[in-house]
């Protein structure tokens, strides 16, 4: 069950029942609590009635801050307050958490202070310390600490209701807000495919033939004809020189 939306609220706003509680705490209990504190302050009473008022106080403020306003950031202002930082509703949570958590811390600080100075005096009256060693025990700087929390606690309460009035829209005219729709981007659309280049395919170059002697079947007829023209020639002269050697042998005999 989400408490920021479940069960519905008492007071007709639209809002959980426990924010209209809260809201009610704040104006009828916790606020007129925090200046009762400070009226006790003021009177010299500080313990134990300014002490424990203090302390009730500050548990009830970290039980709301953790069941109710957490989720309410979370669930409400978190994720819409980057998209409109402006808009009243995102607006004053943001500055209602930046006022009251060093509150809260502040107030939380002191009350453990009180704790331990209290403490620190409890053990040195059995030890039988005198008033004036006591002393060093005290917190010194309680009376403007606590005076600077009741400024931001009251600052805080005042901005909280503010808070609960504008985010019900029961201020007239209040400004809400309204969950920021996303934003719409361009899709990105893929890369038109192109064709690839493809290289040209190498192909061996062309070498022109080499030049071989051009065979004409004629002519070499030719030349072997002649060639044995010229053998039977030779052979010829050479059977008639031989001829006339051996008549001019036998006319000499």
């Amino acid at each position: 069950m989400n408490l920021y939306l479940e069960p519905p609220g008492f007071l007709g706003t639209g809002a959980s029942l426990l924010a209209d509680l809260t809201l009610i705490f704040y104006i009828l209990l916790i606020a007129p609590a925090m200046l009762i504190g400070f009226w006790l302050a003021r009177r010299g009473r500080h313990r134990p009635a300014h002490r424990n008022l203090m302390i009730a106080v500050t548990a009830i403020n970290w039980v709301l801050i953790i069941f109710l306003m957490l989720v309410a950031y979370r669930f409400d202002v978190a994720g819409n307050f980057p998209n409109q930082p402006t808009a009243p509703r995102y607006l004053l949570p943001v500055l209602h958490a930046l006022l009251g958590l060093p509150a809260q811390l502040l107030a939380t600080y002191i009350v453990v202070r009180m704790l331990i100075e209290d403490v620190r005096v409890a053990q040195g009256k059995r030890r039988g310390e005198p008033v004036t060693q006591l002393r060093r025990y005290w917190f010194k700087q309680a009376k403007p600490a606590m005076q600077i929390t009741l400024g931001l606690w009251l600052a805080t309460a005042a901005l909280g209701v503010i808070t609960y009035l504008v985010r019900y829209e029961v201020l007239p005219g209040s400004a809400s807000g309204e969950a920021a729709p996303p934003v719409a981007t361009p899709e990105v659309q893929p890369p038109v495919g192109t064709a690839e280049v493809v290289p040209p395919v190498e192909t061996p170059e062309v070498q022109p033939p080499v030049a071989t002697p051009e065979l004409d079947e004629d002519a070499a007829e030719d030349a072997i004809r002649a060639a044995e023209r010229s053998a039977r020639d030779a052979t010829r002269t050479a059977e008639e020189a031989a001829e006339d050697a051996t008549r001019a042998a036998e006319d000499h005999d």
